[in-house]
């Protein structure tokens, strides 16, 4: 969870609005951390990718592969980085 989302739920819950500094000491002093956080696809399989590089390596030689990326993120997936978590 982000500090921003954490401090929305506080909001809502209990008409308050604390800074998200004020949020982030809370958490520190009671025993969270920030994490890095990372980003893997929900779909990654590695036997299905190992499955794929064969079959592509029977059928083409490396210098005719192009590779292109169609991934697709909002704005918030390049702007947060870290994260709250448990030490």
């Amino acid at each position: 969870m982000y500090l921003d989302e954490l401090r929305d739920e506080i909001s809502k819950a209990r008409g308050k609005h604390p800074s998200l500094s004020t949020i982030w000491r809370t958490l520190h002093r009671t025993g969270y951390s920030r994490k890095k956080i990372t980003r893997e696809a929900r779909e990654r399989n590695l036997d299905k990718r190992a499955e794929y590089m064969y079959q592509i390596g029977l059928k083409y030689r490396p210098d005719q592969l192009i590779f292109v990326d169609e991934s697709s993120a909002d704005i918030w997936f390049f702007l947060v980085e870290w994260a709250v978590a448990v030490v």
